[in-house]
């Protein structure tokens, strides 16, 4: 999720919290430990675009129950708000908050996933089946289009000293979303100068390259069609006097910065007063023609010359889709807001974006996506705060998932969650941030920053995803013996981390799958992923199941079509077993038997790995083995109980494994020690016998 395209976002997940009886009563359990979660949509789930009609709202509402009865306590949604694409939008690209499918704007009245009416009823379903309800929350950005341009003169003065702010070079402002203008311009000559910034000097100028289109009559774009219609920047053109005549309003022109400081000049001529617009695009040459390269190659209009006088510091305008209003809210409690380039960074001439930085660090001025919220600004705050404030007293929802969390401060974070309205017994609502890194101290310094914020005489509390494991649960289910050393899961995500990186089960959510992940091939589980729910429905941490791999979906890769994966049908009964095993028989702390204790043969732990849960009063706990040889039930001597740990030691008790349904025993000797064993590529449960009842 991490590029900008309209609709990506990144980012990344899915959340439902849970812990009910799967039967027709239900009793809730606040034990983060026992909590089953889906995340119950996916990238691109199926709209009606003909007819302007989402049925999302509609399918989850008919799957409550089901979902209920599977283990499921709580669901993560899509963000409900109307989006900046219309009934395409996966609500990403957020654009009025307040239009939940109500208001007809940017081509539809319902969003993609269905109207407003349709959210709450699904909402009041899951409600009545015990089943809680996350929404997306997009606290970083909104999307918009050429039609909330308005004249920003931050981002004029930021381009004007090419990013560079206190004597650093920041990052460029996008040159695609700039759009250059010399209002009613008059009749006569106009020299247009073109000068790179921030480009990269060490690499050819097929490397800096831009396509430039200029229009003064109104008339439509017509851009190149490879290989005719295409016009090329002739040299000499030095900005000096030597220009090249721009060919045609509307028209497009390809070129180079030859080399850095090079300067490209244009000649326009006006007949009658109008308006020039102008556009760059930073591109790349292959092949003889030019590709969509990286926007933060930045590309400006220097100087434009009329008459011998320079417009730039005058006239020249850089106009931006900042300037915002939407359609009349007349809804109790919704705001008629608008916005403008003050909003959104830069907003000053002393503020800057930034560029990614270090090992996924936090970067509030990161435009990364749309228009990128200025969080540190009053004004935005309030705002924002309303609006999650009006959402759930309005929808109902009962926690939410923050995106991209590393767009927008952890103050911020944690004041936006303590001014949310509480539950009814008073405890905040569940909360989970999609921090999208590998890094593990990343996620941890976020969830322990945030939680360490108090506001309302209230300490924050977050959760957060766990990347770190998805890429070792990847790496496990897609590999084999001789790529995967099972001893790598022993402490393998943020949980059982031993580098001074842990975080406590009840602040991880651990998932397999998620829309950003389950949307690009690379980051796909492709096998066996039987294993890997096997875990996260075992271990510590609140899992998070994903929707097409419980239903079967096909994935499809959003960069190629012909890519697919999808998951087996038997995989839905593997998670329902898995999610009734956790409820009925797991609680507390983990063990990992294969790392302690003299496992035998030592040698087998690289494809055998053995953990224990504790268990609580009144579950007794299980021992979990995974296997991950390709063709052999491969198995170990375990002690169930190490010295020193606090487990219950189950001497001389027969355990069963839960997942052959009882058709498989192992004794615990005398001494504490047992076999257990799991077939290829698969996993097995044991528990005591005599506290098992068969399902």
């Amino acid at each position: 999720m991490m590029n900008r395209q309209p609709l990506q976002h990144l980012a990344v997940a899915a959340v439902l919290i849970c812990s009910l009886v799967l039967t027709s009563i239900f009793t809730v359990n606040v034990s983060a430990q026992n909590d089953t979660m889906m995340q119950a949509f996916y990238w691109d789930v199926p709209v009606d675009d003909v007819n302007k009609n989402g049925s999302w709202w509609n399918n989850l509402n008919g799957k409550a129950n089901e979902l209920s009865l599977a283990g499921i306590t709580g669901i993560w949604t899509p963000p409900p708000s109307k989006g900046n694409f219309g009934i395409y939008d996966m609500g990403y690209g957020v654009f009025d908050h307040f239009d939940l499918g109500n208001y007809t704007q940017k081509g539809s009245t319902e969003t993609r996933f269905g109207s407003r009416q349709e959210l709450i009823n699904m909402i009041n379903q899951m409600h009545a089946n015990g089943i809680e309800v996350y929404a997306d929350i997009l606290l970083n950005h909104i999307y918009t289009n050429d039609s909330q341009a308005e004249a920003n003169p931050a981002v004029k003065t930021y381009v004007a000293n090419e990013a560079f702010i206190n004597g650093v070079q920041r990052a460029s402002y996008p040159t695609n979303e700039i759009l250059w203008r010399i209002p009613n311009a008059q009749p006569g000559d106009y020299y247009i100068k073109i000068k790179g910034y921030n480009l990269d000097c060490a690499v050819s100028n097929t490397e800096r390259a831009y396509d430039l289109t200029i229009n003064w009559t109104g008339a439509g774009d017509s851009p190149p069609q490879y290989p005719n219609n295409i016009y090329w920047e002739s040299e000499p053109n030095n900005g000096n006097g030597q220009t090249n005549t721009f060919p045609a309003s509307g028209k497009h022109i390809w070129a180079h910065v030859n080399q850095c400081g090079d300067i490209d000049e244009y000649k326009v001529t006006l007949t009658t007063t109008r308006n020039i617009d102008i556009r760059l695009l930073a591109q790349r040459e292959t092949s003889g023609q030019l590709q969509y390269a990286n926007q933060e190659n930045g590309y400006r209009v220097f100087e434009v010359y009329h008459n011998g006088v320079n417009l730039a510091a005058t006239t020249l305008q850089a106009r931006t889709n900042t300037g915002v209003s939407f359609v009349n809210h007349t809804g109790t409690g919704e705001a008629n807001w608008t916005w403008n380039y003050t909003h959104f960074h830069p907003a000053d001439a002393n503020d800057f974006l930034g560029n990614g930085g270090f090992e996924d660090s936090i970067e509030p001025n990161w435009k990364l996506f749309g228009q990128d919220f200025n969080t540190y600004n009053t004004t935005v705050q309030n705002r924002l705060i309303q609006w999650g404030q009006w959402l759930t007293n309005t929808a109902g929802y009962d926690g939410y998932r923050l995106d991209f969390v590393r767009g927008f401060q952890e103050e911020f974070a944690a004041k936006w969650i303590n001014n949310m309205p509480r539950k009814a017994n008073g405890s905040q609502r569940f909360v989970v941030g999609e921090y999208f890194s590998s890094n593990k101290y990343r996620v941890k310094n976020w969830v322990n920053n945030v939680n360490g914020y108090t506001f309302n005489g209230n300490r924050a509390d977050v959760d957060g995803f766990d990347f770190p494991l998805k890429n070792t649960l990847t790496q496990m289910t897609n590999g084999n013996a001789a790529s995967f050393n099972m001893t790598g899961l022993n402490n393998a995500g943020l949980i059982r981390d031993n580098t001074g990186n842990s975080l406590p089960g009840t602040s991880v959510v651990t998932f397999v799958e998620n829309h950003d992940t389950g949307k690009e091939h690379d980051k796909w589980v492709t096998k066996d992923w039987r294993m890997a729910y096997a875990y996260i429905l075992f271990a510590e941490g609140r899992p998070c199941l994903f929707y097409p791999h419980f239903y079967g979906v096909t994935q499809v890769d959003a960069g190629n079509t012909s890519l697919t994966v999808t998951a087996p049908a038997t995989l839905q009964a593997d998670i329902k077993r898995m999610t009734r095993l956790r409820r009925d028989y797991l609680d507390g702390g983990m063990i990992v038997l294969s790392q302690t204790g003299n496992p035998y043969p030592a040698g087998d732990t690289a494809n055998v790995y053995v953990a224990r849960r504790f268990g609580n009063a009144t579950k007794p706990g299980a021992i979990l083995v995974v296997n991950n040889h390709d063709t052999q039930t491969k198995g170990v001597w375990v002690d169930n109980a190490p010295g020193g740990s606090g487990y219950a030691n189950w001497a001389g008790k027969v355990l069963v494994n839960a997942v052959s349904g009882s058709n498989q025993e192992t004794q615990v000797q005398a001494d504490g020690r047992v076999y257990v064993q799991a077939p290829p590529r698969g996993y097995a449960v044991y528990l005591p016998k005599d506290k098992y009842t068969p399902f």
